[in-house]
């Protein structure tokens, strides 16, 4: 009996309150965490829930926010990978709207000197290598200015709960993006079209997260909204730049390239002239 106590013990630690049958299954079939499918089905069902457990760090019933967001963040190079879309910035998509651009004679210009003729899937793969690394501080860089504008609308919260409330939000548009990487296959437009809807995605939640926690009229929940749009070109232009700065930093560093030479090759060359 004794034997017996202690297993329905831990069968009923195992088994959280709110299971559904599908958790119960994953648990006894596959032993996957049954809050994996619960967070990521209450993201969008129950948002504000599942927020308010990350600012009270009540992770019984859910996974933190931020380690989902880091195994999205991962994930996404997976998806990726499986439909040969590339997720960072490459040279033939920086220069697909230019017919005119000639790579292989950029490429003959290169400084470093190698066995064999530089390629342009070398160069590729190098940035590649390179740009995995550095996404992930563009994207935290590029979270700040939504964190600073969550602080001053309720300074109340601390910082901790801000940065819960926004990863909820940005969890939910990413699977979304993620689930959408297929139609990054039909080009510039399937990849608009997922990032788009992404985006409505993110902004739809973050006004109901606003509504809940951070509290206020319905004008003051439109302002708080609006400021938060208004914020997009800003992170939009940091992960721009810090890209371009990246992918000039490689050519240069590994290459021999400039960026420049080959976006703007006539303003590369007067700038260069003595």
């Amino acid at each position: 009996m004794r034997v017996t106590d202690n297993q329905d013990k831990r069968d009923g630690a195992a088994k959280q309150d709110g299971d559904t049958p599908l958790d119960s299954l994953s648990i006894a079939v596959f032993d996957v965490d049954a809050r994996i499918f619960r967070t990521m089905r209450d993201y969008f069902l129950k948002p504000v829930t599942v927020a308010t457990a990350g600012i009270s760090r009540d992770y019984s019933l859910y996974l933190s926010p931020i380690r989902v967001f880091i195994a999205l963040f991962s994930f996404q190079f997976v998806a990726a990978a499986l439909f040969g879309t590339p997720v960072t910035a490459t040279i033939e998509s920086m220069t697909a709207a230019d017919p005119d651009v000639d790579i292989d004679a950029w490429l003959t210009t290169a400084r470093v000197q190698f066995e064999a003729p530089l390629t342009l899937q070398r160069v590729e793969d190098e940035l590649k290598a390179v740009q995995s690394l550095t996404l992930w501080p563009l994207t935290v860089l590029s979270s700040m200015p939504y964190l600073i504008a969550l602080k001053l609308y309720r300074p109340s919260i601390p910082l901790w709960g801000h940065l819960q409330i926004y990863l909820a939000v940005t969890n939910a548009s990413f699977i979304v993006m993620i689930a959408f990487i297929p139609l990054h296959t039909f080009g510039g437009a399937g990849m608009a079209i997922g990032m788009t809807i992404a985006l409505v995605i993110f902004f739809v939640y973050a006004g109901i997260l606003l509504a809940h926690l951070y509290g206020g009229s319905a004008s003051a929940l439109a302002l708080r909204l609006v400021g938060l749009i208004a914020l997009l070109p800003i992170t939009m232009l940091i992960t721009m730049v810090g890209t371009f700065f990246t992918i000039d930093w490689v050519l240069e560093n590994s290459f021999g390239l400039h960026l420049m030479a080959l976006m703007a090759p006539e303003a590369f060359a007067e700038l260069s002239s003595p």
